[in-house]
């Protein structure tokens, strides 16, 4: 992960508790990856928008490194971390993921909302 991602990483989960979209969301999980191409990434991406409700995604929002477009952060709210651990797990994701050109493994952070 680039220093831009950590960076954009800790400024996402410092401006949560004032973004609407993620005030209520209890469980986020942060994605980061680089792909092969960004434009070819975010059809499939957008086109799983039904497949991502489905498993339980209730908040979505996707992030580019400026300098390095074709690298991206993804972050995906659920109501449980049983709904993001299905979701993040599931064949359907890998095969989209496949599908679009993911370049390598994801790196993955799941965190629940603290009290």
């Amino acid at each position: 992960m680039t220093q831009f991602a950590r960076s954009l990483a800790a400024s996402v989960f410092l401006a949560l508790p004032v973004a609407a979209s993620a005030q209520d969301v209890p469980v986020l999980a942060v994605i980061s990856h680089p792909v092969e191409d960004y434009g070819v990434w975010r059809q499939v991406y957008d086109a799983f928008a039904d497949e991502q409700q489905a498993g339980g995604v209730i908040m979505e929002q996707v992030f580019q490194d400026p300098g390095l477009p074709n690298n991206v952060l993804v972050l995906h709210g659920f109501e449980s971390l049983e709904a993001a651990e299905a979701f993040l797990t599931s064949d359907k994701l890998k095969s989209a993921m496949e599908g679009a050109g993911v370049a390598a493994a994801p790196t993955v952070k799941v965190v629940a909302r603290a009290d």
